[in-house]
Order: C-alpha cells, then sequence, then structure tokens
C-alpha cells in the first residue's frame, strides 16, 4: 500500500524512472497493426480531416470550430471503429461517412451500447481538448502580426505565421482593415497537424477493437493499450507536444504551466482516464522544472534558439515519460480512478483541510472529528455500475446498468472465488442471526434462505408496534453519552421499523430477493478491507508521508459480525464494518497512533405483495438503488488522568 501521513502531503517522490520489458501476451500481438488495419485508420482519419477543414466556419475561433464542428465527427469514428464493420465503411468510400458527419441527430446503427464507455468517452474528450491547444487563442489584438525572437545570433529574427486560406469566400465584401464590422477571419489548425493527431487517435481505437475481437467479445474493452503501442507512435506523440509547446510559448513564465498542460492532457488521452492522480501531476511537476532548468542559462545567454533546446532536452525527457507510462500504466489508471471516486464523494474544502491538518495528538483528533462529525458520518458512495456518476458520459437505464454489471461481476468465476474466500474470513449476521460460511454461489443462496424465511425471522418481522418501541428505548440506554465509533456499539433503533407489520400476517422472502442478497453480499465482500471504498477514504484524509494506513487484524474473538444483515419490512440493509489502524513511519512492533473504524451500509427498497395469507418481500429498484453511504469514527478512547 502508498505511505501516507497525518499531515498532509502526496505520494513518495521518485527521481528515478525504472523501466524493464513488460512480458507479451496474446494481446499485445493482437495489438499490432496489420498493414490492411492501418490503412483503415489512415482513411478514416482523412475523412475527419477533410470534412472539418471544409465546412468549419473561418470567422470562428479555432477552439470553438473543434466544440462545434469536430466533436460530432470524431464521435461517429469512434463508434464506427470500436462497434462498427470497419471493411464496409472503407469499402463504402467517404459518402456514408460524410452523411453521418452532417447529421448531428443521426442514428448510428453499429451494434454497440447507447453510449460510448466512460473511458472511451474520455479519451475522446482528453483528445479533443489536445485538438483545442494546437493554436493558442488569438484574441490578443497582436497576435496575428509577425512575432520577433532572437535567433542563435542574437539578432532579431522575424517570423511570420500564416493564415490558412478559408474554404469559402466570405458572402459579404470587407471594407477596410480598420472597419469594426468586418468580420475577423481567424487561424485555423492545418491539414497535415490535424490529420497526424486524428491518425495518432484512430490507431489506439483500432488496437483496441482489435483486442476486443481477438478475445471474440468475452472481456470488456482494453480501454488503455499505451503499453502496445510501438516507438514510432511514442516519437509522433512527443513531436505533437512539443509542436504546440513551440506555437504556444512566448514567455519563460508560460513555459512551465503550458507545458504540464500539454502533457497532462496527452496523458488522460492515452491512459482513457478523466483526472489524474497525485503521482502523475508530481511526475510531470518534476519534468517541467527539469526542462526549465536545463534551458534556463542557454536561453539568458542566447547560447540556443527555442527550436534546438526542445530537440535536445524536451524530446529526452518527454520519450522517457511515455516510457513510464507505458511500464507502470496499470498502476497509474488505478490511482487516477481512486482520485476520481475520492474527488466525487469528498466535500472538496473539508478533503484539503483533513489533508493539509496537523494533529499534535490523539485528543486534537478526536476534537476535530467530533466537529465534522455530519460530514465523515454521512459520506454518500456512487454504485460503481453508474457511468454518469464520475464522468461526462451517461450510463443510459440505471437499472439495466445494474443488472447488467452484476451479472457480470457474478459470472467472473475468478471474482466470484476471491470474494467466496473473502466471505468466509467475515462474520457474516442476518437479523443476529450467523450465516453458515459457504464455498459456492448456491450453498451461499441456501444458507440466506433458510435464515430468511426460518421461524426467528417471521417473528423478528411480526414483531408489533410497542415492543419495537420498547426495545428502541432500550438500546438508546445502552448508548455511550462520549464521542465513540459506532463499530460494535451500534443502537440500530430502528432495526425493525414499527407499525409495518401485523403478527397476525406471515412474512416470506421472495426466492428472488434471496438470490440479490446473496450477490450483494458478494459485491461487499469485494468493496471491504484494503481494496475497498473505505480504506482510500480513510487513507486520503488521515494519510500521508510520515504514517502508514492498514487494516486492522483481530487476533481475539469477533463480538460482533463484520458484515450484518438486517431485514426489515421495507428495506433490507447490508453493513459492512472495517478497522485501520494508523502506524508511525516505519512501521514494527508498536502500538497504531490511532485506530478508525467504519461501516459502509447499503439499502434496499423491499416492496410488499400479498399472496393469500403470506406476504411476500421483493426488492423495488429505485433511483438510490445501489448507493452506499460510509461512516468514518475513530474508536472510543478513555482519558486517564495521572
Amino acid at each position: 500500500h502508498s505511505i501516507t501521513t497525518m499531515t498532509g502531503g502526496g505520494t513518495a517522490h521518485r527521481d528515478v524512472y525504472c523501466i524493464t520489458m513488460a512480458p507479451s501476451s496474446p494481446s499485445n500481438h493482437a495489438a499490432v497493426l496489420s498493414a490492411n488495419e492501418s490503412s483503415q485508420a489512415r482513411h478514416l482519419a482523412n475523412s475527419v480531416a477533410s470534412w472539418y477543414l471544409a465546412t468549419l466556419d473561418p470567422y470562428a475561433p479555432h477552439s470553438q470550430n473543434v466544440e462545434l464542428r469536430l466533436r460530432h465527427p470524431v464521435h461517429v469514428v469512434t463508434r464506427c471503429i470500436l462497434y462498427g464493420n470497419i471493411g464496409g465503411i472503407e469499402a463504402g468510400g467517404t459518402e456514408d461517412l460524410e452523411a453521418l458527419f452532417n447529421d448531428d441527430d443521426a442514428e448510428i446503427k453499429d451494434g454497440g451500447p447507447e453510449t460510448l464507455t466512460r473511458r472511451s468517452a474520455a479519451r475522446m474528450e482528453a483528445f479533443l481538448a489536445s485538438c483545442a491547444d494546437a493554436l493558442r487563442a488569438d484574441d490578443d489584438p497582436h497576435h496575428d502580426e509577425p512575432r520577433e525572437l532572437a535567433d542563435e545570433d542574437g539578432k532579431d529574427t522575424i517570423i511570420k505565421k500564416t493564415i490558412p486560406r478559408p474554404s469559402a469566400t466570405p458572402t459579404r465584401a470587407t471594407s477596410t482593415a480598420s472597419s469594426s464590422k468586418t468580420p475577423k477571419i481567424h487561424r485555423q489548425i492545418e491539414h497535415g497537424e490535424l490529420l497526424h493527431r486524428l491518425d495518432l487517435y484512430c490507431r489506439t481505437l483500432r488496437r483496441i477493437r482489435s483486442i476486443a475481437d481477438y478475445s471474440n467479445g468475452t472481456k470488456q474493452l482494453q480501454e488503455c493499450i499505451i503499453q502496445c503501442e510501438p516507438k514510432k507512435s511514442i516519437r509522433s506523440r512527443v513531436r505533437l507536444i512539443i509542436q504546440t509547446f513551440l506555437g504556444n510559448v512566448d514567455c519563460v513564465r508560460d513555459v512551465h504551466k503550458t507545458l504540464m498542460s500539454l502533457i497532462l492532457k496527452a496523458t488522460l488521452e492515452v491512459l482513457a482516464v478523466e483526472i489524474w492522480c497525485e503521482e502523475l501531476s508530481t511526475t510531470v511537476d518534476r519534468l517541467a522544472s527539469e526542462y526549465e532548468h536545463k534551458v534556463s542559462f542557454g536561453s539568458l545567454a542566447f547560447l540556443s534558439s527555442p527550436d534546438s533546446s526542445v530537440e535536445t532536452h524536451l524530446a529526452p525527457l518527454l520519450t522517457k515519460y511515455f516510457e513510464y507510462l507505458q511500464m507502470n500504466w496499470e498502476s497509474l489508471v488505478s490511482k487516477c480512478e481512486i482520485e476520481r471516486m475520492l474527488r466525487a464523494v469528498l466535500d472538496r474544502d473539508l478533503r484539503f483541510f483533513f489533508k493539509n491538518a496537523v494533529f499534535h495528538s490523539v485528543g486534537h483528533i478526536l476534537d476535530v472529528c467530533r466537529d465534522e462529525r455530519g460530514f465523515l458520518d454521512n459520506i454518500a458512495l456512487p454504485p460503481p455500475w453508474k457511468e454518469g456518476v464520475f464522468g461526462k458520459a451517461t450510463g443510459g437505464d440505471g437499472n439495466k446498468d445494474m443488472d447488467a454489471a452484476i451479472n457480470s461481476y457474478c459470472s467472473d468465476a475468478a471474482l466470484v472465488s476471491q470474494a467466496l474466500r473473502d466471505l468466509r474470513r467475515e462474520v457474516i449476521t442476518v437479523n443476529g442471526q450467523i450465516l453458515s460460511p459457504a464455498h459456492n454461489v448456491p450453498e451461499l443462496a441456501e444458507y440466506l434462505g433458510q435464515i430468511l424465511n426460518s421461524s426467528q425471522m417471521k417473528k423478528s418481522l411480526g414483531e408489533t408496534k410497542g415492543s419495537i418501541l420498547r426495545n428502541s428505548r432500550r438500546r438508546l440506554k445502552k448508548r455511550v453519552s462520549n464521542y465513540t465509533s459506532d463499530f460494535g456499539l451500534e443502537s440500530e433503533s430502528d432495526f425493525f421499523s414499527g407499525g409495518e407489520s401485523d403478527s397476525s400476517v406471515a412474512s416470506k422472502v421472495d426466492v428472488g430477493l434471496v438470490d440479490v442478497l446473496a450477490r450483494r453480499l458478494l459485491i461487499a465482500a469485494s468493496r471491504t478491507g484494503a481494496g475497498g471504498d473505505a480504506y482510500f477514504v480513510v487513507r486520503d484524509l488521515f494519510g500521508g508521508d510520515e504514517v502508514e494506513v492498514v487494516p486492522h487484524h483481530s487476533s481475539g474473538r469477533v463480538n460482533q459480525g463484520t458484515i450484518e444483515i438486517i431485514v426489515k419490512m421495507t428495506s433490507a440493509i447490508i453493513k459492512s464494518h472495517a478497522k485501520f489502524d494508523i502506524f508511525a513511519k516505519p512501521c514494527g512492533d508498536s502500538d497504531p497512533l490511532i485506530q478508525f473504524h467504519t461501516t459502509t451500509t447499503e439499502t434496499l427498497t423491499l416492496q410488499q405483495s400479498v399472496d393469500g395469507s403470506t406476504v411476500l418481500l421483493k426488492e423495488k429498484k429505485t433511483k438510490m438503488t445501489g448507493w452506499k453511504t460510509l461512516a468514518i469514527r475513530p474508536a472510543y478512547y478513555e482519558k486517564i488522568t495521572a
């Protein structure tokens, strides 16, 4: 696990890139494009570039044309390559493609999903952002004038910037240059550069499609294939960044910011992620600083021109950076996805406060957690199958997405096997009854069904309102008045909702609900412990460079279930409990500095259907189905006075 500290800060600083050869695999071989596949990518890239330059508005800024005119054809080509009949498109010429390009509302029948996957959409957005940055915004009144730069001899050299000829002659005659009514013709990207960018983008998509075809659709799209790109593609990406950098930077103060922005956007595209993680940001910041340091003296002394500086110093740094991405893409994508989750679920200001707070003692931490209890007790975790929660891509029908994601997860033999092993390590209770360990999914469903339809369960569901209220008051009296963790000390006054049932009516859990709970248990097992959301949130809020956050390992007997299922007449609640210890670095045999307890709660809404004298309980899907609530509290500590 990453080392983190209570005083804030980020991941550990790495000064050396470690490059080793990646083992080859069948997917790597499938990602090597044949001459025909390369020709297909080139054909589609040329179709988009030609159509765009023929239809753009010369009086609109370049960035506006990218948004209004380039976005739709890029989306069409993305779908065609990932899901369509690529050979048929190439054989049909450009007429069919242009028809789709001209109709923004055209229905693309390619056999794929209704929308792009979240990460495919993220790649496309990053590509369009990079295209928009290809030309600097020319709102500067002197931007179109020739620039004076010092050449290698220190003499002033005029560098003229040409404006591409517009595709259509303006309908209104121009008057004089000083006329305020004369429309301004903006600079636009050249055909060669746009074709180069689109060719790289289409080749990436073609590699993804080749890998998907190789697996015969048995696996999800492998969104990131930077590890499969040949050196020629890497050199092309480096040249594009250098070309854009030279065109966008005029003064020293712009170097660092511009270089970081260009590299990070290129990184989002090749990794197919929406947000860069802290490690990427730190690495790129260090690269930009190193480049500034190398060229600062030469630039000030006029010993080298900008063009020679980037070729000598920047190109090797960028090449090494892309090699770093190729070797570490899996861990970097994982860290970016974690960062995406953290930004979505944590309040920005409070996250900044906790990451930068300096805690002087355990008492100080307890005081801060008490003040922020409302935030720490109610951290909403969106369902993992909702595509539109974290990014711009929508997920379509929520219930369909949920069912498909759960079925996909429960159909993966390796994931299910691991989840069952994790479940056997947990103590699972259903309304207080301990669930027997299961070795397969049917066995798990059978044990759940036995408890849910047992006489003890029926009795609990048939409690009268008076007894429920008495039990609630009895539990409330047991509450500890001081600030404590809810782990092991929970007072569930609403375990059984009053007035929901009648003791004269027998209740029975539907077979479908048993299957739903069994599947949710498998997912709960995969979301707990060191790999779950709770760990990453605790590490983000209370971690830092000087301490390590680790899951707690108890050697004694556990008196309370680490996963609880609480079935009521109108809902079923799944609670996953976990403990995390924070140790000072280096970790040894010392006691933890503090311990945090977490409870992740998911509520399944139930609906009742009466069948004679029996009430059947079934799951009712709502817009909040799959959402969880995470509560974080420090363990209970007593102050001992000397």
